[in-house]
């Protein structure tokens, strides 16, 4: 069976708008950033970066002045995939496989310790990012010749209980990953749905097309019926609220 670690890789500052678009600004929260490490039968896959270096020292320069003040990033150093990995015995090109849940400059920003390694990405969100630099301000997400890039279409069985759902909605080719462990299934939901409140049709977050969210959280609150545990990508209380462990633990 795989085993699963939840890595931490820093904060924002974040307004609440900016995960609620329709929730008027002025509420701050401080959301945490996570990936995720899958030991499998088939190598080590890691399901999303986090951010990239310049994310920590010229916010302003990669994400714009005007967005800083809404979502401001509190990153260290020692926030940087690689030096998480690091902590755990492992460089970049141990990784097998990296997969991204989308290209967002928090989710791929981390991109950049990888150059070398094979990636696995939704084919519609590759194309996106060509050419929307307002969605994907951080290049990073692209370290690698397209040859090392595996454009999938759809959910994939990676590897023996590790399988992408393709979730498109937060952004045309969004995919979340499913975990089967012996002590029953996670969910990773990554942005498809941000925090607890926001798993629920009527409650989705930030979204490129609402219809396709909606759809995509109507399927993962079906997982989650049938058993599966969800872990969201940006809830500031889950991790203390319901008990769950971070790296170095792992869930098998």
């Amino acid at each position: 069976m795989p085993e699963l670690i939840i890595i931490p890789v820093g904060h924002f500052d974040s307004d609440v708008s900016v995960l609620s678009p329709d929730v008027p600004a002025g509420q701050r929260f401080r959301i945490p950033v996570y990936t995720y490490l899958v030991k499998t039968a088939n190598g080590l896959i890691l399901f999303d970066t986090g951010c990239s270096n310049q994310c920590r020292t010229d916010p302003a320069g990669l994400l714009g002045p005007d967005t800083v003040p809404f979502l401001t990033p509190e990153l260290a150093p020692d926030d940087h995939i690689q030096s998480q990995l690091e902590k755990l015995g492992i460089r970049p090109q141990d990784v097998d496989l990296v997969a991204n849940s989308h290209l967002h400059f928090d989710h791929a920003g981390g991109n950049e310790a990888f150059p070398t390694n094979q990636f696995g990405i939704q084919r519609a969100e590759w194309e996106a990012a060509q050419t929307d630099t307002d969605t994907y301000p951080d290049p990073a997400f692209r370290p690698a010749p397209e040859a090392r890039i595996t454009l999938f279409e759809g959910d994939t069985e990676l590897a023996p209980g590790v399988t992408l759902l393709s979730t498109p909605g937060h952004t045309l080719g969004h995919q979340s990953l499913l975990v089967e462990l012996n002590d029953g299934p996670v969910l990773i939901t990554s942005d498809a749905v941000y925090t607890r409140g926001h798993f629920a049709v009527e409650r989705i977050g930030a979204s490129k097309n609402k219809e396709l969210a909606r759809g995509s959280v109507t399927r993962l609150l079906q997982l989650a019926e049938d058993g599966a545990k969800p872990f969201f990508s940006h809830d500031p209380d889950q991790v203390d609220r319901e008990g769950w462990q971070l790296a170095p633990y792992r869930y098998r």
